[in-house]
């Protein structure tokens, strides 16, 4: 019995190491599928070693003794691994997104994945002694399975958004000592290091916050942390060089793209504002200094980054002007019948990432169904490749849509795409832009806009994407490889 509870249970554990690996490494090298890629690969040949490396073992073994000092072996590992994690992921930050990910992977999930997948043959083999070699096969790959899903439910869905990461993975390291500990109980002289591998597991620190941050959080989607720095307030996702909101002390204007939403009201005049990817609120508040009696609903999907917002940006928890809906955008605007004269969109996830299904053209066309005729969509790029590849598909997937497509930027590497569903002549937006009145900041960034605004016409070779094919990751990736450069 004790040997089908340990298949379960080193199941669970090695499904469970997985899928923590990929929030363990957001941080460090975002969210992308070359992430995921990556991963999967070193742990399918962690597996398969110990597979191999498990039947040799059985085959050379008297009894189980061998078997629960490797899964000890791996809670130990494990262990360190609790300890060491960050700092070895942040010196491993710059090696990019492939070959950190294949460093970090082989460092920390390859050995005691590969303890952890001897555990089948070796029990298998234990069983076998009885001569029904099949239906001990059967029952040992059928509970192994069983516990991988029963790992991959609870890490998904509770123990990494209730505990957060590195609790999950001193819950994964302790389940692996203890299976450890139970096979070895009757060999005393094992005793005394698994319990003191135990009260280490126990006792082993929470990470500490950096000297600038304010609070740290994870949810399902994201690690959310509040950075106060150089005066500045920032609202960073998973990366820490990036951040989705910045607010400047005793200022409403931060010198970011943000500033630029303040354009929106300008344009269009008694607006009512759909946002898609709220962040921490820095263009709905842009969009409220320009014209306080607009109108809000947002869409943010991650519920902690609109705490984070409530909690430290000054957004407020109820007003009749705001309503905030925690859904995902486009399965939000699938179910969403009302219209709106002003859209924002600026949803980026894990770093710089976009995910695809938000940048092609059947997003756009949704987007377009809930506007009116004369309304308008801003939309921030980031790019920073000297070629301007994603900003160019991105343009090029809007104008299928959008009749008319302009764009401005005052920060480097930052560009505010302007869309209209209707045919809008540069001529005239540059005249009501001259004509802006209120504040003597929203007057300057008017009158900059007008005569730095221009179409945007990209290249007949520039990608349009589509639900079917659109290479938005790898497009990040080597503009993220040209700005490391």
């Amino acid at each position: 019995m004790l040997w089908l509870v340990t298949a379960t249970l080193t199941g669970a554990v090695i499904m469970g190491l997985e899928l923590l690996g990929f929030r363990l490494y957001s941080p460090y090298f975002g969210y992308s599928i070359y992430v995921w890629g990556s991963m999967i690969a070193v742990v399918m040949a962690a597996l398969a070693a110990g597979y191999g490396l498990g039947g040799w073992l059985a085959d050379r073994s008297r009894n189980d003794t061998p078997l629960y000092l490797t899964i000890l072996a791996s809670g130990i590992y494990q262990l360190t691994i609790v300890y060491t994690a960050d700092y070895l992921l942040r010196s491993l930050e710059t090696a990019g997104v492939f070959t950190g990910t294949i460093l970090a992977s082989l460092i920390i999930f390859a050995p005691p994945m590969t303890a952890l997948a001897g555990t089948s043959p070796f029990v298998i083999r234990l069983l076998a002694r009885s001569g029904r070699v099949g239906s001990s096969a059967g029952k040992v790959y059928a509970l192994s399975t069983v516990g991988s899903i029963a790992g991959v439910l609870l890490t998904s869905f509770f123990l990494i958004p209730s505990w957060g990461t590195h609790a999950t993975l001193q819950v994964l390291c302790a389940v692996s000592v203890g299976v450890g500990v139970a096979g070895l109980t009757a060999r005393r002289t094992w005793l005394l290091l698994a319990m003191l591998a135990l009260v280490l597991v126990a006792v082993s620190p929470k990470p500490k916050l950096l000297f600038f941050e304010v609070w740290r959080g994870e949810s399902v989607y994201n690690e959310v942390r509040v950075l106060h720095y150089g005066g500045y307030l920032c609202l960073a996702l998973n990366d820490l060089r990036l951040s989705h909101t910045t607010f400047k002390d005793n200022s409403v204007w931060s010198g970011y793209y943000q500033d630029v939403f303040v354009l929106g009201p300008v344009l269009v005049h008694r607006p009512r504002l759909l946002v898609l990817g709220m962040g921490a609120g820095g263009s709905i508040r842009m969009t409220r200094f320009a014209d306080p009696d607009a109108h809000v609903d947002a869409v943010e999907i991650d519920p902690l980054v609109v705490e984070a917002a409530q909690r430290f940006f000054g957004l407020p928890r109820s007003a009749s002007w705001l309503q905030i809906h925690i859904a995902d955008a486009r399965p939000w605007l699938e179910r969403d019948r009302g219209t709106y004269n002003l859209v924002h969109v600026d949803l980026y996830q894990g770093g710089p990432y976009v995910p695809f299904y938000l940048a092609t053209e059947e997003f756009f066309r949704l987007v377009q169904s809930r506007m009116s005729p004369d309304g308008l969509l801003m939309m921030n790029v980031f790019d920073a490749a000297k070629s301007r590849e994603l900003l160019f598909s991105t343009a090029a997937t809007l104008k299928r849509v959008f009749p008319t497509v302009l764009v401005y930027s005052d920060v480097p590497m930052s560009y505010m795409l302007f869309a209209f569903p209707e045919r809008r002549p540069l001529v005239s937006v540059r005249e009501e832009l001259e004509r802006a009145q209120g504040d003597p900041g929203i007057v300057r960034m008017a009158q900059a806009a007008a005569s730095g605004m221009a179409e945007l016409e990209p290249p007949s070779d520039a990608l349009a994407f589509t639900d079917d094919l659109a290479p938005i990751e790898p497009m990040t990736r080597r503009m993220l490889a040209q700005y490391t450069r």
